[in-house]
């Protein structure tokens, strides 16, 4: 696999195709280059060879956001960074009923309740599963009640377990919408917010 970057800021505008064979150096740079939006002169660009194909795999899995060159002009090499920010993805078991506006709802009973799955997730939206992930988010909302997954303990925090936690947000017997701000004290944890709609 070759990966393909400028030289002069050391951007990566590509990567070859994992095969039983690389194609040879130029052949590589003519084809990313060519394909890329501005692609500039051929003398702009330079490429880097991967031969192991574990470690080629993992770059795959990297680029783009996350795959960089750095080392001196004359040694450049390949790092795979750290994610710099993590975001917050949440999945809803109720439906949204709307034609356009994206809300799930449930009926504004005071009883029914939505379950409400949190993963955390990196900049490739790739979910984070380690023992390390284990963040504390701070819940608020200004409509309903937000219980544990079994719906038995009123919440104002919950802690993450291995990157994902799960609560319920009841409903009042006003029909309104509710948001839920899932808030991180952590710089790098984005803030959230999600609605859900009594009906």
């Amino acid at each position: 696999m070759w990966v393909i970057y400028k030289k002069s800021d050391r951007t990566i505008i590509g990567v070859t195709a994992l095969g039983a064979k690389d194609p040879e150096k130029d052949a590589a740079l003519k084809e990313v280059v060519a394909g890329s939006i501005k692609p500039g002169k051929r003398s702009e660009y330079d490429a880097l060879q991967v031969s192991d194909r574990i470690l080629a795999q993992q770059y795959m899995d990297a680029f783009p956001q996350r795959l960089v060159v750095t080392g001196p002009a004359s040694k450049p090499k390949l790092v795979i960074r750290d994610p710099e920010s993590f975001s917050l993805f949440i999945e809803c078991d109720a439906e949204d009923k709307h034609p356009v506006d994206g809300i799930p709802e449930i009926p504004a009973d005071g009883s029914s309740s939505a379950l409400i799955t949190i993963t955390k997730i990196d900049e490739r939206f790739k979910p984070q599963k380690g023992a390390t992930d284990n963040e504390t988010l701070y819940l608020r909302t200004d409509h309903g009640i937000i219980r544990d997954e079994k719906g038995k303990e009123d919440l104002n925090k919950i802690q993450l377990k291995k990157g994902q936690a799960k609560i319920r947000l009841f409903s009042e017997k006003l029909k309104r919408v509710a948001t839920l701000q899932l808030i991180s004290t952590e710089q790098y944890l984005e803030d959230t917010v999600f609605r859900v709609e009594f009906i």
